[in-house]
């Protein structure tokens, strides 16, 4: 008897939660601005993982006057010893330090006779190093339609990467 009265209870308790709803009241749609952001990373190279992928691997930031020449510095150096474990590069080593001219809407990197013949894929983690490491120029965006005011969008640079052994490739698409 006490278990059917257990049950009994046990059940009404159940049934009540579940039909008086939370206590919060309905309510329309709530304008409140523009949405939420994460954090973005800005201070990174590309490596390549075992499947010959690209990944960004964040980079403290480093005083310089030239944040692409920072970065392709970086880049250059390869993956630390414990980035080793599971990341490499493509560019061979050894490879100097490009000349690099940044301009409004476009970067070039301009690597000195006698370079090594750059692949495909070297060519890839050095166009999305410096993608990522150029300030951006902010453009405007269409209105929303609500009338508020409209963020600037980012315009991505140009990049052009000139080596004596290498030809000219298309601009690969980063991550």
């Amino acid at each position: 008897m006490r278990r059917a009265g257990a049950l009994a209870v046990t059940t009404a308790a159940a049934v009540l939660c579940l039909s008086s709803g939370c206590g919060v009241p309905p309510s329309g749609v709530i304008e409140v601005g523009e949405p939420a952001t994460g954090m973005t990373l800005s201070k990174a190279v590309y490596f390549l993982d075992a499947e010959s992928s690209l990944h960004a691997v964040a980079r403290p930031e480093i005083p310089d006057t030239n944040p692409v020449a920072a970065a392709v510095r970086e880049l250059l150096a390869g993956p630390t010893p414990t980035e080793s474990e599971y990341l490499t590069t493509a560019l061979p080593p050894d490879l100097p330090q490009p000349e690099i001219t940044v301009g409004t809407a476009t970067i070039l990197l301009r690597f000195p006779k006698g370079t090594p013949r750059l692949t495909p894929a070297a060519l890839h983690q050095l166009t999305c190093t410096t993608t990522l490491a150029t300030p951006r120029t902010p453009r405007p965006r269409p209105a929303p339609p609500s009338g508020a005011a409209a963020a600037p969008q980012q315009s991505p640079p140009t990049i052009h990467i000139t080596t004596p052994n290498t030809p000219p490739q298309p601009t690969p698409t980063c991550p």
